[in-house]
């Protein structure tokens, strides 16, 4: 702590205090998917050095840890104690700052919402400078509650205070397969009532595949597959009934795949059991992708692309679930890869992100790069899904594009209460606004 509040001080008489907007800038690779590339000229400030775990108490069951601390530093620290935050994302090289302005989920969201719901205490630093405390109760409790889908705009958090869960070595997976939405989603929410079970999450294939995934914590586990070196994830999913993995692998299942985006190919099946492990992440993946298409941009000659990316999350009340579901599989071409699904309930609503609480929402992701719509406007699927969630009563996350007007993200976002938190919170108008940050490729 005596570290962090150094770092602190240091950082405050650090920040700029001419005009003109100030961007964070980090170490980690961003985990904000924005389809078209980005451009802007405002002060970078780096927040890098917040990148520490403070102190874990073990009889309050908290982790204070810095913002720009990744999960993969988290579960370090935490899981050999006994521990992990209720919500863990699946990608390493995500920060639990970012995770809590943004929308963090993860297949224990049926029973423990989102990532923000376990936090109990922020220290931010307001776009100005400042730096205020903030609990859901206390004189910042407004910002409190508007952190999650604010992206940062509302501030930086220097300091979170979550509540750990008891976590143990081992998570045993057991495999159902369906072929019909129907007993699909009907076995997935009666797996949200067992109070056995610690994880929910499914992943579904356009040949109409339905693979509902329960998991629970144990001690003992018969055999430990390696979905590093010797099985893909989602491929081994398809092929058995029961899964033995480490708690760390299984918090992490996707990383060492970026999901399903490494190719099936012999070339890279030798990188998949022989590349160091420093190469087997998202991280890497994310700076390799972004080379390419830097390349790329600077070819003479370079041919159309025959694929968009279609990297989306959205979300729909429960009774909404199997229409969303149909339509996906019937007006979107994923080639062969899957969709991914998790039930998510939370116990408070988000000031900016309005679900409502104490409800189960179906999650809809897909992770991946998809053929073009031929004849169809760019962007074509994400377009038409993004109208279906909002047709479904749903909501869509903000990490990758989005593609509204002004008047229709204020009136789904809750707009009127974020500019009367921006206003208070950052006055002189240092920071985006949220509309920028998420819908306008400024950052």
């Amino acid at each position: 702590m005596t570290e962090y509040t150094q770092k602190r001080a240091a950082i405050k008489k650090q920040w700029p205090s001419a005009g003109g907007q100030v961007r964070l800038a980090k170490a980690t690779v961003s985990n904000l998917f924005r389809y078209q590339p980005t451009s802007g000229s405002a002060q970078r400030v780096s927040l890098g050095q917040f990148n520490e775990v403070i102190a874990i108490d073990s009889a309050a069951q908290t982790l204070d840890v810095e913002g720009l601390a990744t999960f993969e530093t988290i579960v370090a620290n935490t899981l050999p104690r006994g521990y992990l935050p209720p919500v863990t994302p699946e990608l390493k090289h995500i920060t639990i700052g970012g995770a809590t302005v943004g929308i963090g989920i993860e297949s224990t969201g049926f029973r423990h919402g989102f990532v923000h719901d376990a936090l109990r205490e922020a220290e931010v630093l307001l776009p100005g400078g400042d730096i205020v405390t903030c609990t859901a109760e206390n004189e910042h409790a407004d910002l409190f509650h508007a952190l999650p889908n604010s992206y940062g705009t509302l501030g930086y958090i220097l300091r979170a205070r979550l509540a750990l869960l008891p976590a143990r070595p081992f998570v045993h997976l057991r495999i159902e397969c369906f072929d019909t939405p129907r007993g699909y989603l009907d076995a997935m929410e009666q797996a949200t009532t067992r109070p056995n079970i610690d994880f929910v999450e499914g992943l579904f294939f356009e040949d109409r595949r339905f693979f509902l995934m329960t998991g629970r914590f144990t001690d003992e586990v018969p055999q430990v597959d390696d979905i590093l070196r010797d099985h893909v994830f989602y491929e081994l999913v398809q092929a058995r009934r029961d899964i033995y993995l480490a708690t760390a692998d299984y918090i992490f299942r996707y990383d060492p795949e970026w999901f399903w985006n490494i190719p099936n190919t012999p070339l890279y099946d030798l990188f998949r059991r022989h590349a160091p492990r420093r190469f087997r992440n998202s991280g890497f993946y994310t700076r390799y992708a972004a080379w390419k298409n830097r390349l790329r941009e600077h070819m003479p000659a370079r041919p159309p692309l025959m694929t968009e990316p279609l990297i989306q999350d959205w979300e729909v009340p429960w009774e909404k679930a199997g229409e969303l579901v149909e339509f996906c599989l019937r007006e979107v071409e994923l080639d062969g890869r899957p969709w991914a699904a998790v039930p998510i309930c939370t116990p408070r609503q988000p000031m900016l992100y309005p679900l409502a609480a104490n409800q189960l929402y179906f999650n809809l992701g897909c992770y991946c790069q998809v053929p073009k719509a031929v004849g169809r406007e760019p962007y074509h699927y994400s377009k038409i899904m993004d109208r279906k969630c909002f047709e479904l009563g749903g909501i869509k996350m903000l990490y990758s594009s989005t593609f509204l007007d002004p008047a229709e993200f204020d009136a789904r976002f809750n707009g009127a209460a974020y500019r009367v938190l921006k206003a208070k919170y950052d006055p002189r108008g240092k920071a985006p606004s949220l509309y920028e940050k998420v819908t306008v490729n400024t950052v």
